[in-house]
């Protein structure tokens, strides 16, 4: 018997579905379902449907899926759809926190972001700002931001946190990014730290003389920008094998119970740190 997996977002812009984040999620879930007439349906929901129960639910209903992955959902999300993610089999992909009531593979953004501020701190930097998407929090943020508060307030550094719409401005990198004089950024993604990195140049600054900086996702260009960038990796395809084979398991009768897991993440540091070119450090 057939059966359609959901791989279920919300509320993200084009990018997100561009990004490496999501496209290997996505490829890899696509190939483990191979061989076991299993088929995967891309759900996109916006805020709105995903705001209330009854909307939520209508939307995923309307799709016809018969369970359901996840994709970096916020809690408001979660909260909505409760009663059909204990109906369905279900897993997240990157839980907006790890003490919830519902199965899911995650990466250790928490301990990625003390290792980050370590690393800084260990180059002598004193002001650090975390970065965060503008608006509600999903995903991987929430435990960004617990450990770059946890790193912080153990070094007694002071906490430095600004957001970052899309797209932005050059009024919005003065009084939110570089207020304060930061001496290290921490972006949101690697896109982010692209687009920032060539802002930041284009002020006179020097990348990392003036301003240590790093992204999240190890994209494809991380190591070509010049400087290159420092970055974290995600182990993607293995958290979205683990995904699948629990969601397949579910399908085929197999009753694993609770599964919750948070799989470690890679620190790479290039030159946007320090590092010398061509030089790669983890």
């Amino acid at each position: 018997m057939t059966a359609t997996i959901g791989v279920i977002s919300i509320g993200q812009d084009a990018t997100f579905f561009t990004g490496r984040y999501f496209r290997e999620i996505l490829t890899v879930a696509s190939q483990e379902v191979l061989g076991h007439d299993r088929h995967i349906r891309i759900v996109a929901l916006s805020h709105a449907q995903g705001r209330t129960h009854a909307s939520a639910e209508a939307a995923l209903v309307e799709q016809g899926i018969d369970a359901a992955l996840l994709v970096a959902p916020s809690e408001v999300f979660l909260d909505a759809l409760s009663d059909l993610l204990h109906a369905l089999p279900s897993i997240i992909v990157s839980p907006p926190h790890l003490d919830i009531p519902f199965n899911y593979v995650g990466s250790d953004n928490y301990g990625a972001m003390r290792a980050i501020v370590a690393h800084l701190a260990g180059l002598g930097r004193r002001r650090i700002r975390l970065i965060q998407p503008y608006g509600d929090l999903t995903g991987d943020y929430w435990e960004r931001a617990r450990g770059y508060a946890d790193a912080i307030d153990a070094l007694e550094l002071e906490r430095l946190v600004g957001d970052i719409p899309h797209p932005m401005s050059e009024a919005w990198i003065g009084a939110h990014v570089l207020a304060g004089a930061p001496d290290a950024l921490i972006a949101p993604s690697d896109n982010d730290a692209l687009a920032l990195l060539s802002r930041l140049q284009r002020r006179g600054l020097r990348i990392p003389d003036d301003l240590a900086l790093v992204g999240f996702d190890d994209e494809d260009f991380a190591a070509e920008t010049f400087p290159s960038l420092t970055t974290v990796s995600q182990p993607l395809a293995e958290m979205a094998r683990h995904a699948v084979a629990y969601l397949l398991d579910r399908l085929a009768g197999v009753d694993r119970g609770l599964v919750q897991e948070v799989l470690p993440n890679r620190l790479i540091v290039r030159e946007s740190c320090g590092a010398r070119r061509g030089e790669r450090t983890t």
